[in-house]
């Protein structure tokens, strides 16, 4: 996993320093610190993992130091790390400076002053872990639907001399959800057009048949929505699967793309929802590809260059 060089770090609020060769940040806060403080990272991540060391020096009721990740500057991002408010280990939702909790778990008494610790957060879809020195404290699939993919820090002013790092990140690639009906020809349509073309903008595209492992169905759909980044349907068929996956996606807040053939006559509460239609012959197929690629990369904010 590569290192991020802290030498780039962006500070918005409060005193940030780097030590180490730019592998460590310090965050210092003074007896009259009027500010939290919040800085942005030189990297960026959608889904994937971030491993980053912190140190409370003093830990007190008022303590709390977090890795910023789906950042959209200063205006809208999620923090996951130590401490915040009584609990020990906290996820949290920010705008600027404010923030409110999403999760947390034990309580700050039980953090060590000067202890080191090793947190990993993984993140895919609406989904954030919280690894603390390899054991998962938070797991929540709700996180707001934010446009950033920024990374940065984020300690409360009740900590002083705060070190982070060295941070590290693990990209990949981020899932696209396949809703369709499984059977020809829509099986022929996803191999031909949509899986491709989800690979191509850089996603991974998964089908509940593909992936579903022994047990109930319903539970893999959750879990494949909730960590998608977008969900494409195809609804040519009043297929109750199909309908019932957007629902759900719909209900996560999540990016929903439509298909459907030409002759389709969507029903009255997909009515209203941008639908992409097509001809399922060669040439319709071509124009498909070229359409969902622009619906693609409007919702994702991707290039739509071959």
């Amino acid at each position: 996993m590569p290192q991020i060089n802290l030498n780039k770090m962006l500070s918005l609020y409060g005193s940030w320093s780097v030590e180490d060769g730019g592998l460590v940040a310090v965050f210092t806060c003074g007896a009259h610190e009027p500010s939290h403080g919040l800085s942005l990272l030189n990297a960026s991540l959608d889904d994937g993992t971030i491993k980053c060391s912190i140190e409370i020096p003093e830990v007190t009721q008022h303590s709390g130091a977090f890795v910023v990740f789906r950042a959209n500057g200063q205006n809208d991002y999620c923090a996951a790390g130590i401490g915040g408010w009584e609990g020990a280990y906290t996820l949290l939702e920010g705008r600027h400076l404010n923030v409110n909790r999403l999760a947390s778990a034990g309580n700050i008494g039980n953090i060590v002053s000067g202890r080191k610790y090793d947190i990993k957060v993984v993140v895919e879809g609406q989904r954030a872990k919280l690894f603390v020195d390899d054991v998962k404290v938070i797991d929540y699939d709700r996180l707001p639907q934010l446009s950033g993919m920024q990374l940065g820090l984020y300690s409360f002013r009740g900590s002083d001399k705060v070190k982070f790092g060295p941070i590290e990140i693990d990209d990949r690639r981020p899932n696209a959800f396949i809703a369709m009906q499984f059977s020809e020809p829509y099986n022929e349509v996803y191999r031909d057009t949509i899986g491709p073309l989800v690979e191509e903008i850089g996603f991974e595209p998964t089908r509940v048949d593909e992936v579903s492992q022994p047990g109930i169905i319903l539970n893999d759909i959750w879990l494949h929505l909730t960590q998608a980044s977008v969900v494409i349907a195809e609804v040519s068929e009043p297929n109750p699967n199909v309908y019932y996956e957007i629902g759900v996606a719909h209900a996560m807040n999540k990016p929903t793309i439509l298909l459907a053939q030409r002759s389709t006559r969507l029903p009255f509460d997909l009515g209203p929802h941008r639908c992409v239609y097509y001809d399922n012959t060669i040439a319709g197929r071509a124009r498909l590809l070229e359409s969902l690629r622009s619906s693609l990369s409007s919702i994702l904010g991707v290039s739509s260059k071959k």
